[in-house]
């Protein structure tokens, strides 16, 4: 079936390119001018940005990208199968790393859509000048571009926005403003979003929840007595405000850049997580400067952030509170020279340095016998230090062949100080009921452990592109990519279900604890690009994209404790393999009295196996295909797109991942320009079809969550009819 729609898509697809002659232009999206490099344009961001308020879900217009939906303003960004901190994922050039045990913080959870400018995407391979750590490509979000008036001028512009959705009655605004003349400039970019529960298309569960005052919190943003109804899928509420105040000179060959930004979020609610987010703010610096020299360019960044996150139980997960606080520290500096060997030659130099330092304690409750009397200490001064150096060789071979080769070796530093548990026992008594929790024996062995760790990395790439014809090119590339594990896969230690289950990433239920001696993850990848398309670049494209990826010492999980449907699992290094397909199509369909008619398509196959225990990987998105058709007429831009997502049935036993079923979507959207104002308006999910996100994890949005045998087998599902509208008026 899976090969069946395959084919008949790439067919349909396929299929226009017939008619070149007659069609008119249309934006291709695949790749530019950087070898093995996507691009999602200022125009693709702005006309998503009134239908999802999670930049990661905009992302998904790259042919290669899909989503694991997390939190509904968190959503981890998947390059061909691999996901979250296995990418280099940088906002502004700054490699920021997730500061929570659920991962509630991503790099990309701190800017709006109405914050980005444009997006690079590297897909499977990153080049050494681009990035390191990681062995599934790059993400570079780009948020200050600076804007400088003619010369003798001072030109002050910005623009305003709002948006409107009716499921979960979301709602939004942004404002910019700029400031400059030739020399200077100013801008203040604000944004805030918020929004209650969606509502599933139909009735998911069988039973719901009401909200009642837990011990110690104060963190429930509904009112006491609450009840949700059995389409509402609990924990998918949210708010979130982003400022960001922007400086930048422009001399005559250099461009200085300074960027303060802030973010409060009060709260983030999670449906596929056992707590919720009740807190996250950051505050970070980012310096930048570029210096055009006579033999090349040279490039000096330096950043820092501070995070102070807080978790606990909001709304229906009904529980006693338990506290949790995280708090890291990032800083960091790089270093590059872009050097000029001769007009057909460039070497690409450089170094990059980053520090990091994360506490995760969790508070005593004392009205909890099994929350007292100690605070618990989930990592104790954590650090991850990365020390990095690279070389990278660019040449045109001929007008037809470029080649990109390069090295870069990474050291990283790990260490973790002492921990502790609730209890200095392995039982407490929790009424007439003695417990075992093991708190003590294991934070003893933890502690006598070594706990440093020094990581040599060797990161190899080399890629080209080929333009055979000015119908034809084609990419290709082979890398060597290294990542080391996080804090959180290293030093995470008790194996008690209440801790453990703290400690998951991926939103299935299961609890999770880490290996000191976990070794790096070492990716083999090979891909492949093959572009056709019209000789003027514009009227159609179709490209082609296998990859194939073999990754030793994969950090996968083994069962440790079984409670029947989860489980307690710690990281263990296996072999893997991951490959597949990616299909990306444009074209023009006709110009006539109706307006101008375009096309685009997108198919996703990826394959992921665990070859030590020959089980599917955990969260790999199905077989999947998007295909919208567009027009533009006069002022008006209108667009429908059918959404299809296969069976997915792939799913990893080790870690009983639910199957889900396949489903089709339709949306439709459009907007109306008039000078400086843009309206849209847009029906997602047109036919309220009901469905279960692939990615989506584990329904654990309400009850006792922190109960490992009380939750139901729930996929989370996603959401029903939306409506939505919104305007931007710039000026």
């Amino acid at each position: 079936m899976k090969k069946k729609l395959l084919a008949s898509i790439i067919a349909s697809m396929l299929s226009p390119a017939v008619y070149a002659d007659s069609l008119p232009q249309i934006e291709v999206i695949g790749t530019s001018e950087q070898i093995n490099q996507q691009q999602i344009t200022q125009e693709t961001i702005q006309s998503n940005s009134s239908s999802t308020s999670d930049v990661v879900n905009i992302l998904k217009n790259s042919p290669s990208v899909s989503v694991n939906q997390a939190g509904p303003v968190s959503g981890f960004p998947v390059i061909r199968g691999i996901a979250d901190h296995r990418l280099n994922v940088e906002l502004d050039g700054m490699p920021l790393l997730a500061s929570c045990p659920n991962h509630m913080n991503t790099p990309l959870s701190y800017t709006s859509p109405s914050q980005v400018d444009n997006v690079e995407i590297y897909p499977g391979i990153t080049p050494v000048s681009v990035g390191g750590d990681s062995i599934g490509g790059s993400i570079l979000v780009k948020t200050n571009e600076p804007f400088f008036a003619p010369t003798s001028e001072v030109v002050t512009k910005g623009e305003i926005g709002a948006y409107y959705r009716n499921n979960g009655d979301a709602k939004g605004g942004n404002v910019a403003v700029t400031t400059a003349n030739d020399k200077f400039s100013l801008t203040y970019k604000g944004s805030k979003a918020m929004s209650g529960n969606y509502d599933a298309a139909d009735d998911f569960k069988d039973f719901t929840t009401t909200t009642k005052s837990t011990s110690g919190t104060e963190f429930t943003s509904g009112t006491e007595g609450t009840t949700t109804d059995k389409d509402e899928v609990a924990g998918t509420a949210y708010e979130s405000i982003n400022h960001s105040l922007g400086f930048a000179y422009k001399g005559d060959d250099n461009l200085f850049q300074a960027t303060i930004t802030k973010q409060e979020m009060p709260y983030q609610q999670y449906p596929n997580q056992r707590m919720d987010m009740t807190q996250n703010d950051s505050t970070k610096l980012n310096l930048s400067f570029d210096q055009a020299m006579s033999w090349g360019d040279l490039k000096l960044q330096a950043y820092s952030e501070e995070v102070d996150h807080k978790m606990a139980f909001m709304d229906y997960k009904i529980q006693t509170q338990m506290p949790m606080d995280t708090e890291s520290e990032t800083k960091g500096v790089k270093a590059s020279a872009l050097v000029a060997l001769d007009n057909k030659n460039d070497l690409n130099i450089g170094a990059e340095l980053q520090t990091y330092t994360l506490d995760d304690y969790w508070v005593a409750n004392p009205a909890s016998p099994g929350m007292s009397p100690n605070t618990f200490w989930n990592i104790n001064n954590g650090t991850r230090d990365r020390n990095a150096l690279f070389a990278e060789w660019i040449k045109e071979v001929s007008p037809a062949w470029k080649t990109r080769l390069g090295a870069r070796y990474e050291l990283v530093n790990m260490n973790a100080d002492e921990v502790q548990g609730y209890h200095d026992a392995d039982t407490f008594t929790k009424g007439t009921v003695t417990m075992t929790t093991n708190e003590a024996s294991e934070a003893a062995a933890f502690n006598a452990s070594d706990r440093s760790v020094t990581d040599h990395n060797l990161n190899l790439t080399a890629l080209a592109s080929y333009k055979a014809s000015d119908t034809f090119d084609m990419d290709m590339g082979f890398a060597r990519q290294v990542r080391s594990p996080t804090l959180y896969e290293r030093y995470t230690w008790s194996t008690w279900s209440m801790a453990a289950v703290m400690n998951n990433f991926v939103g299935d239920g299961n609890g999770y604890i880490g290996d000191i001696n976990l070794e790096p993850e070492t990716a083999y990848t090979l891909s492949t690009t093959l572009d056709w398309h019209a000789a003027n670049q514009k009227d159609w494209s179709v490209q082609v994209m296998p990859y194939f990826s073999h990754i030793e010492n994969y950090i996968d999980a083994e069962l440790v404790k079984s409670y029947g449907d989860f489980g307690v699992y710690q990281y263990v290094n296996e072999s893997a393999r991951i490959y597949g397909l990616d299909v990306a199509a444009n074209t023009k369909l006709a110009e006539n009295e109706f307006g101008d008619w375009k096309a685009k398509a997108k198919v996703n196959y990826a394959r992921g196996i665990n070859l030590e225990t020959d089980d599917n990987l955990y969260n790999i998105m199905p077989l999947n295909a998007t295909v919208a058709v567009m027009q533009q007429l006069n002022r008006w831009n209108n667009s429908v797109e059918l959404v299809l997502v296969s069976d997915k049935t792939e799913v990893s036993e080790n870690r009983n991942e639910l199957k889900t079923a396949g489903y089709s979507l339709v949306n439709m959207k459009t907007s109306y320009t008039l000078k400086n104002l843009r309206i849209d308006f847009g029906i997602d999910n047109l036919f309220n079809h009901s469905y279960d996100l692939p990615t989506g994890g584990v329904y654990t949005g309400e009850g006792k969550t922190m109960s490992i045998t009380g939750i139901p087998q729930l996929a989370v599902p996603g959401a029903g009819r939306t409506f939505y509208a919104g305007l931007n008026l710039k000026f």
